[in-house]
């Protein structure tokens, strides 16, 4: 999970459509209409514009959307607790369905990481072995919390992610290995360092968390610039 800030407002159509829009899902949510929270039109134009807010990455999980996982449109605070937000652009972000589901309709009033306008990544500590997110250890108690709620209400734990944080804690420790005995970076090297910082590229926070505690804070700050701008 990594700071996914929004660099634009709203869409124009959204804006255009969005009164139209919330009035039927009010009406849906009061019980005087039946159908989908949205429309079919309604989604295709939240998708296309939500995908490109991490790169076609869950926000959440850093999975990536309509290649591994299907994109969903996810409501951060809850429309069925609060009908009024369900659209509201900056309660919308781009989540694959596992996260989606997992949080469903929680109330989590604010508990949760809000990654277009927090930065994540200092809540969090990997197991080096298991790749399993831990609260950072620096957290104070209300931090901590906070940390846990988002790991819990996306189950951020599930064994097929902490796999693949393992996995890419091993990758970028092998590459930085293979550094150290290398005056020059070899092509190869280049290539997998230009790999590892593709903004499309997953687990951004397994690669600048080794970077950090390799003492690489500038490589791990370079991928962070690369991804946010």
């Amino acid at each position: 999970m990594v700071h996914t800030p929004r660099h634009s407002g709203e869409p124009p159509a959204f804006t255009q459509r969005k009164p139209e829009w919330t009035a039927r899902f009010q009406e849906i949510h009061a019980g005087s209409r039946t159908g989908d929270w949205a429309t079919r039109n309604a989604k295709q134009l939240l998708r296309q514009h939500l995908y490109s807010l991490a790169y076609g990455e869950c926000v959440y999980c850093e999975s990536a959307l309509d290649v591994t996982a299907e994109l969903q449109i996810e409501h951060y605070h809850s429309k069925n607790c609060y009908p009024e937000r369900a659209f509201e652009w900056t309660n919308l972000l781009p989540a694959c369905t596992k996260c989606n589901v997992a949080k469903a309709e929680h109330d989590h009033e604010g508990s949760l990481l809000k990654p277009d306008l927090e930065h994540p990544e200092p809540f969090f500590w990997l197991h080096p072995d298991t790749g399993e997110l831990q609260p950072h250890p620096t957290l104070d108690d209300a931090d901590k919390q906070r940390a846990l709620a988002t790991i819990r209400l996306c189950n951020l734990q599930r064994p097929a992610l902490c796999t693949q944080r393992a996995d890419m804690l091993q990758r970028v420790s092998r590459w930085l290995s293979r550094l150290s005995l290398e005056t020059a970076p070899s092509s190869m090297l280049r290539d997998e360092w230009n790999e590892f910082t593709d903004p499309r590229g997953q687990c951004k926070f397994v690669l600048r968390h080794k970077l950090r505690q390799a003492g690489l804070h500038l490589l791990a700050e370079l991928d962070r610039q690369n991804f946010e701008t």
